[in-house]
């Protein structure tokens, strides 16, 4: 009699599982219409975007990386808003492959038709070692909540990156109260999986539930918030491989 797998032991077991979770999760925030609201268009979610995409960036230019020529690689990339702000930051559609667990996530997300589309696992990269300048990551891995596979994903990045290459990450820093299905992502974690890489780190996104609220009456009072760093509740990290020409380490 064939034994079976050790779910606590064995990492494909663990993968599953995770993965299983994942998709029954996201799967549950497209049929709720409260969900969908919170993060539609609006002056809050502009505010934030808006705010994000500043500091992303400045972490892309503090890198040098040459946008004209970088492979780029967006792991979870849900219904695609940042692959148009990706390429507003100068990186070449034929260049930016977007990746997600469900495919027709990825393939929605698309926003030119020479940007590739893959189905896949990000604890189980499909590409070859050193592929992409630059990987880059907004609140998945704050999805994943077994350490393990999070440990996974991180150590695929690293894979997949050139020497010199850039991980770019956007995810929350705090447990949210609203939500017990994420788990936040903190820079000891990322550095931990990095040992030896140059980090970057800047938070962002004042408490969204408030910026909601706040930004259709006044913006002045949105920047206030922001302005106060306990009260930012995402962070921005920029880590670079070594072995090529890192900028140094800061924290803000």
């Amino acid at each position: 009699m064939t034994a079976l797998p050790d779910p606590v032991s064995d990492p494909d077991s663990v993968e599953r599982e995770e993965r299983r979770r994942v998709l029954k999760v996201y799967g549950e925030y497209d049929g709720d219409p409260r969900y969908l609201k919170r993060w539609a268009h609006g002056p809050g979610a502009r505010f934030m975007r808006e705010r994000k995409w500043s500091l992303l960036a400045l972490a892309v230019r503090e890198s040098r990386i040459d946008v004209r020529s970088a492979r780029v690689l967006d792991i979870g990339c849900g219904t695609g808003e940042d692959s148009a702000s990706l390429l507003d930051l100068g990186f070449a559609p034929s260049r930016l492959v977007l990746m997600d667990l469900r495919i027709d996530q990825a393939a929605g997300a698309r926003r030119h038709p020479e940007i590739g589309v893959v189905g896949a696992d990000a604890a189980r990269l499909p590409f070859r070692d050193a592929t992409f300048d630059v990987v880059y990551q907004s609140t998945m891995l704050s999805s994943v909540l077994d350490s393990r596979v999070r440990s996974s994903i991180l150590a695929e990045v690293a894979r997949v990156l050139i020497p010199g290459g850039l991980f770019l990450s956007y995810d929350t820093r705090y447990p949210n109260p609203w939500n017990r299905r994420t788990r936040p992502l903190r820079r000891r974690e990322i550095g931990a999986a990095v040992p030896g890489w140059s980090l970057r780190t800047r938070s962002v996104t004042a408490v969204p539930q408030i910026l909601r609220v706040l930004a259709p009456l006044t913006i002045v009072a949105c920047r206030v918030l922001e302005a106060l760093p306990p009260l930012r509740c995402h962070l921005v990290v920029a880590a670079v491989k070594p072995g090529g020409d890192p900028p140094g380490e800061s924290v803000a």
